[in-house]
C-alpha cells in the first residue's frame, strides 16, 4: 500500500523527504557504489586510492586501443605535440597493462572473483571500473588553458594570439587560449582566430564571470589568467617554469606572476620581482610562497579552482570590474589547505592604450566604488587580526622550510629579529619539530616519512 502525505505544504515536504531517505537508503550510486555483484569484488577488496589507479589504468588502456585502432585505418590520432607511433602507444599500453595485472593480482582478485586467472579479472575491471571518465587522460587534452578576459582592444588580438601560439609551441607544451569576448561587436576578430583560440562571446560580463566562463570552456589541467592588456612574449620558458613547480609541489594550488604580498597587513604596498631567496635546488626557480598574489598573470590547478568554487561573483554586478577578486581566490586557497606562490619573470609588455578601467570614468567606477564594495566584502570575510595572522606565520613557515638566503640583508621580511617576520630558519635537527609547531608540512623531499 503507498502511503500518502498531507495537504499542509510544509508538512508534505518532510514527509516525502523522509520517503525518500527510507526507500533509497540501501542503494549505493556513484563510482564507489557500482551496485552489479560482479563488481563487488573491486569495492570490498581494493582500496580508495588503488581504485583510482585501476581507473586511470583502464581508462588510459582503452585510450591507447582507440588510437591504435585509428591508426590501422590510416586515420592519424595526434597527441598534444605530435603524432604517436604505434610502437610507442603500444608500448605504453603494454606499461599499463602489466601494472593493472600486478596490481589486480596483489590483491587477489582473480581468486576472490572465482575467476579463471588473471586476463579475466582484467576484463572484468575494464567494465566494473569504467563508471567514470578521466578527461585529464585524453589523448590531444592541452597542459594549459590560457584564459583571456577581451573589451575593445582589436589593435592587440593578432599579436596575443600569435605570441602565446608560438610561446607553447617553444617548449612544446600543449596550450589552447580561451577568450572570453566581452563586446561582441569584436566577435569577427577572434573568430578568425579560431583553433588554438577558442572563443565565447559574452556582453560586459567582466572579470568574475567572463574568467568563470572561460575556465568552463578550459580543457587543460593549468590555468593560466591572462589580461587583455600584456602582450605576450614568443618564448615560453615561464610555462614549462610554472608547470615544473606545480609538478615539484603538489599542494602549490595558485601561482601569481605579477605583484604579491608575502603577510598583507605587515606591507604597505605590493611587491615586485624575485623576493630574495636563492634558487629552489628542486626546480632551479627562484621563487616564494606568498600570502596573496595580484592578476595578472595568476596560474591555478583547473581541479583546485573548481574545488574553490571559481571566482567570486557575489561582490560585483555583471559589468563591474573585479577588484580583489585574486587576493580572495588565495585567501580560499589558504583557507582549505592548498598553497599559494609566486615567481617572477621577464619578456611579457604591456598595451600602451589605457583601457575601459584607467579612463576616468572607470577608474572612478571601478578603483573607488567597486574597490568600496568588493573591498570592503573581502576585508570582512578574510581579515580578521587572529585569523590574518595565522594566515601569515603559515606563509611564513612555509617560506623557513623551503629556501635559503645568499645573504641575510636579503631577507624579504626585513631584519626584524623578534617575532615570527624573520628569517632565521630552524636548523636541520629541529626542522621536523618545528614544521610540527607551526602546523605545516614539510616539503615532500625533505620530509623524512617519505624516504
Amino acid at each position: 500500500m503507498l502511503m500518502s502525505c498531507p495537504r499542509n505544504r510544509k508538512l508534505r515536504l518532510v514527509c516525502w523527504t523522509w520517503l525518500m531517505c527510507t526507500v533509497f537508503a540501501g542503494t549505493s550510486a556513484g563510482p564507489d557504489g557500482n551496485p552489479f555483484p560482479s563488481c563487488k569484488v573491486f569495492q570490498t577488496y581494493l582500496n580508495a586510492y588503488a581504485r583510482q589507479t585501476v581507473g586511470y589504468l583502464v581508462q588510459g588502456i582503452q585510450a591507447r586501443d582507440a588510437s591504435l585502432g585509428s591508426l590501422r585505418l590510416g586515420r592519424l590520432y595526434a597527441s598534444a605535440n605530435a603524432t604517436p607511433s604505434e610502437a610507442s602507444l603500444r608500448s605504453s599500453k603494454d606499461a599499463m597493462y602489466s601494472q593493472l595485472r600486478d596490481l589486480l593480482l596483489a590483491a587477489g582478485i582473480p581468486s576472490q572473483a572465482g575467476l579463471s586467472g588473471i586476463d579475466a579479472a582484467v576484463a572484468l575491471a575494464m567494465s566494473c571500473m569504467s563508471s567514470q571518465l578521466l578527461p585529464a587522460s585524453y589523448i590531444g587534452r592541452p597542459v594549459v588553458s590560457i584564459m583571456l578576459n577581451y573589451f575593445k582592444r582589436r589593435h592587440v588580438v593578432k599579436e596575443i594570439a600569435e605570441n602565446m601560439h608560438a610561446a607553447c609551441l617553444s617548449v612544446s607544451i600543449s596550450c589552447e587560449l580561451v577568450v572570453n569576448v566581452d563586446n561582441p561587436e569584436e566577435a569577427g576578430a577572434w573568430a578568425n582566430e579560431a583553433g588554438f583560440v577558442v572563443p565565447v562571446f559574452s556582453a560586459n560580463l567582466h572579470e568574475s564571470r567572463g574568467y568563470n566562463r572561460a575556465a568552463r570552456l578550459a580543457r587543460g589541467k593549468y590555468l593560466v589568467v591572462w589580461q587583455d592588456d600584456q602582450i605576450p612574449p614568443r618564448t615560453g620558458i615561464w610555462l614549462l617554469q610554472m608547470v615544473r613547480l606545480f609538478e615539484t609541489y603538489p599542494r602549490l594550488g595558485i601561482l601569481g606572476m605579477n605583484t604579491y604580498r608575502i603577510c598583507r597587513q605587515k606591507e604597505i604596498t605590493n611587491r615586485w620581482g624575485q623576493p630574495g631567496w636563492d634558487p629552489d635546488p628542486r626546480t632551479g626557480i627562484t621563487w616564494s610562497f606568498v600570502h596573496f598574489a595580484d592578476f595578472a598573470p595568476m596560474a591555478i590547478v583547473a581541479s583546485i579552482f573548481w574545488e574553490l568554487g571559481g571566482l567570486e561573483e557575489g561582490f560585483s554586478r555583471p559589468g563591474d570590474c573585479g577588484i580583489t577578486g585574486d587576493w580572495e581566490l588565495c585567501a580560499r586557497a589558504w583557507v582549505a589547505g592548498w598553497q599559494v606562490g609566486h615567481f617572477s619573470w621577464e619578456g611579457r609588455k604591456g598595451d600602451p592604450e589605457p583601457g575601459s578601467t584607467h579612463t576616468s570614468v572607470g577608474a572612478v567606477a571601478c578603483w573607488n566604488r567597486q574597490m568600496d564594495v568588493g573591498g570592503g566584502s573581502f576585508t570582512k570575510r578574510y581579515i580578521h587580526p587572529v585569523f590574518v595572522q595565522d594566515m601569515c606565520e603559515r606563509v611564513w613557515a612555509h617560506n623557513m622550510l623551503t629556501f635559503t638566503l645568499p645573504s641575510p640583508d636579503r631577507c624579504p621580511y626585513g631584519e626584524q629579529t623578534r617575532g615570527w617576520a624573520n628569517c632565521t630558519a630552524p636548523p636541520a635537527g629541529q626542522r621536523t619539530a618545528f614544521a610540527a609547531q607551526m602546523q605545516v608540512q614539510l616539503p615532500f623531499e625533505l620530509d623524512p616519512t617519505t624516504g
